[in-house]
């Protein structure tokens, strides 16, 4: 009874470490919803225009991160994705936007990445490997958001398979 009840312990303690790095590797795994798209902190209509007429293209789409691939919609659909999870500090947030804008004179990395509801540092990032290069930042475990064309997208892991 003690040898089976041990091989069985063991048997789910592998099943649960095995699992651990591909979750370690994508803490996005699963399936998102892009709730709202936003004008990003660095945009202005005359230098940086944020392209609010994209946003219906993304806005209440789904996006799913599996292990060999991503669904979703074109600019962020890639067949073989190579996932890192990496760790940002505000100034590299969205491909280096927020720490440009610092330097250009704007609103300070910290304090933009603060009242975009980023809390935490560094940030979780997610990097696809994917062509289109758009990193995925998490401000919690159920909330991620990217930029695109001078706009800032959120996302929200859906609760349901």
């Amino acid at each position: 009874m003690m040898k089976t009840m041990a091989a069985a312990f063991a048997v789910v303690a592998l099943l649960h470490f095995a699992a651990a790095p591909v979750r370690a590797a994508n803490a996005l795994l699963g399936k998102w919803t892009i709730e709202r798209a936003d004008p990003a902190p660095w945009s202005d209509n005359a230098n940086y225009p944020p392209n609010r007429k994209e946003a219906p293209t993304f806005v209440g789409k789904h996006v799913t991160f599996e292990a060999k691939q991503i669904k979703g919609p074109n600019l962020l659909a890639c067949a073989g994705p190579n996932y890192e999870m990496k760790g940002y500090t505000t100034d590299m947030l969205f491909q280096g936007q927020l720490g440009e804008f610092e330097q250009r004179g704007g609103k300070k990395a910290e304090d933009s990445a603060t009242a975009l509801g980023f809390k935490t540092r560094p940030i979780p990032t997610l990097e696809t490997g994917c062509e289109g290069a758009i990193d995925f930042h998490m401000s919690d475990t159920d909330h991620a958001a990217f930029a695109l064309n001078n706009m800032i997208y959120w996302l929200k892991r859906d609760k349901t398979p």
